[in-house]
């Protein structure tokens, strides 16, 4: 029913008994209350955490290697520093996206002679799922995406690595929400723009660079040192549906990719 980091229950000797899979995250609504007035007035809503509730059972003839059954998944759970860790959550109806988990609340078994019970808590405080792959990575004949995922037959795709020579438009389509995608340049250019959706990244001029623009992270990397205070990086984000990205500048000799991953509510 469920995949954590790559295992199944049964790889713990576990059984997913039944669980609850919200379709949303928590909200919280902003809104204040003006006395006189009817109503409330709305200052819009904040996308808060969401959480997965597992209730698990456990069988074994030995009522101590049903404790070391236990104990072993305690510790996939956590760190070496005993810490909840990041763990991506599948689930086996929807193999093409996860959510990025940690342990929520203590798990205190009920042992009934040689079975125990558990109610999992897991929490994504980045409430959204992500694709596995890249949007360019999303192909006819791909073995990782496959007729079990839910991209449609005619699904555009996204351009994937180009080499530019000239004044561009790069195709990029986003099937889910509004996203920040990872840019990746190398080469060189006189005064590089990357641009869309009203959004633009202004590279200046540059010889036989590698640039690395993490849109969401607010993370600039020229040759591997951060170059955040070179760049007017504000925002830069892909819409959803098709995404034109121009490039534009002189002297264009450059290697680009943008990658994003699709994400979801």
């Amino acid at each position: 029913m469920i995949i954590l980091d790559g295992y199944k229950l049964e790889y713990f000797g576990l059984v997913c008994e039944s669980q609850t899979n919200p379709l949303t995250p928590s909200f919280e609504n902003k809104t204040l209350l003006i006395p006189g007035q009817a109503g409330l007035y709305n200052f819009g809503t904040e996308i808060r955490e969401k959480h997965f509730e597992f209730h698990i059972g456990a069988i074994d003839k030995d009522k101590t290697l049903l404790q070391h059954k236990l104990r072993e998944f305690v510790s996939f759970l956590l760190n070496e520093y005993g810490k909840p860790r990041e763990i991506k959550l599948y689930y086996e109806y929807e193999p093409d996206i996860y959510y990025k988990v940690y342990l929520y609340t203590q798990i205190n078994p009920e042992r009934v002679l040689r079975t125990g019970k558990l109610t999992l808590d897991l929490v994504a405080y980045d409430p959204y799922a992500y694709s596995i792959v890249y949007s360019d990575e999303i192909l006819w004949g791909s073995e990782v995406v496959t007729f079990q995922s839910h991209y449609k037959l005619g699904h555009p795709g996204s351009d994937g690595l180009k080499t530019i020579t000239a004044p561009a438009t790069i195709n990029i389509y986003n099937d889910g929400l509004a996203n920040k995608p990872v840019i990746e340049v190398t080469g060189s250019a006189t005064n590089l723009v990357i641009s869309t959706n009203g959004y633009s990244i202004n590279l200046g001029t540059f010889t036989n660079a590698e640039w690395l623009i993490d849109c969401d992270k607010y993370l600039v990397l020229k040759n591997g040192a951060n170059a955040f205070g070179s760049v007017m990086l504000r925002e830069f984000m892909l819409l959803q549906g098709n995404n034109q990205v121009n490039i534009s500048g002189s002297n264009i000799n450059i290697d680009v990719r943008i990658k994003h991953r699709d994400k979801y509510i």
